[in-house]
């Protein structure tokens, strides 16, 4: 049985042609290739041994970086303003709108004892007292 001669290892110094690739891919390799300072034959090499290893791709640099990490900032800022329990929040407007209730009911109790009295005295052929005046009817 005849043995196959054995190809060369390919080196550095051995040129690789691919053909079919269009215009608009060869542009796009040299745009990315100078974006990272690399000569095209570097940049190639890299990345296909990234995407031979199951690397993903390297993310581009652009301005966008910038507005992205500014708007991660403010994100993390409201995120530390959060309630660390949202059940204590809740807790807390519950308790805050209960108070604003209990406070009503109570203006509502005395308005209807004063009347109460009023009528009690009305019944008994008294005059009811005065209403006091409040303080801004006061001033003037």
């Amino acid at each position: 049985m005849a043995q196959t001669p054995k190809r060369p290892d390919v080196t550095a110094d051995h040129s690789w042609t691919i053909t079919g690739a269009s215009a608009e891919t060869r542009a796009k390799v040299k745009a990315a290739a100078d974006a990272e300072g690399m000569t095209i034959r570097a940049w190639v090499d890299r990345t296909l041994n990234d995407a031979a290893d199951g690397k993903a791709p390297r993310a581009k640099s652009s301005g966008d970086d910038k507005a992205l990490a500014e708007v991660s900032a403010k994100l993390d800022d409201v995120i530390k303003r959060l309630p660390e329990n949202a059940k204590a929040a809740e807790k807390e407007t519950a308790q805050r709108l209960s108070a604003q209730v209990l406070k009503s009911v109570a203006a509502g109790f005395q308005e209807m004892t004063r009347t109460a009295k009023d009528q009690a005295r009305i019944a008994e052929g008294k005059p009811p007292k005065k209403k006091a005046k409040p303080a801004a009817d006061k001033a003037s």
